[in-house]
């Protein structure tokens, strides 16, 4: 019986372990919604965005940062004038932003 149990429970828990973080966290559609309201003024926000790093293009971000690095730098960011920053970058929209950063690279 518990051998029966323990693979019940590592049938549902696998594929939550193996999936992004980001994936399961936030919702990516959402996060979209919030970068073309608040971030493509300045940064560019699409898969096909050129990789420049100032400010950096979200394809950019998503290929050479971690869904970790991606939320320090959404929480604490590296320079203080991102306009309306605080407005929108509150708890569930940071894990929305990075499920978006990451679905980029999909």
């Amino acid at each position: 019986m518990t051998m029966r149990r323990n693979l019940l429970w590592a049938g549902l828990l696998y594929p939550a372990l193996t999936m992004p973080l980001a994936a399961q966290d936030g919702d990516a559609k959402m996060g979209q919604q919030i970068a073309e309201e608040y971030c493509s003024a300045c940064h560019m926000i699409d898969a096909n965005g050129a990789f420049k790093q100032e400010p950096p293009s979200f394809a950019a971000i998503a290929v050479y940062r971690s869904s970790e690095q991606m939320r320090k730098r959404i929480t604490t960011p590296i320079h203080a004038n991102m306009p309306r920053y605080t407005e929108y970058m509150i708890g569930e929209n940071i894990d929305d932003m990075v499920a978006y950063i990451v679905s980029l690279e999909e």
